[in-house]
């Protein structure tokens, strides 16, 4: 069994916010892994939303990318039923 896990309208939204943030700052992923410390491939997985995002990820990921993490997932826990 592996670890990929399913993916709801809470992922999607968070990985969109990423997205949106870093389009918006026009950082480069090279950006994102100085201001994270996270690897490329686990930034490009996170922004992708193709997978559930683990706590260890969101939190630097928010930190670095200037995004409140609480009215992330805040935003994120109205679409979960």
């Amino acid at each position: 069994m592996g670890r990929k896990q399913l993916v709801g309208p809470a992922t999607a939204h968070i990985a969109g916010e990423l997205r949106a943030q870093k389009a918006r700052r026009s950082w480069s992923y090279t950006d994102l892994e100085e201001r994270t410390g996270l690897a490329r491939s686990t930034i490009d997985r996170a922004l992708k939303g193709d997978t559930a995002i683990s706590i260890e990820v969101l939190i630097p990921l928010a930190a670095g990318m200037e995004l409140d993490l609480s009215a992330l997932i805040d935003q994120a826990s109205n679409l979960v039923d």
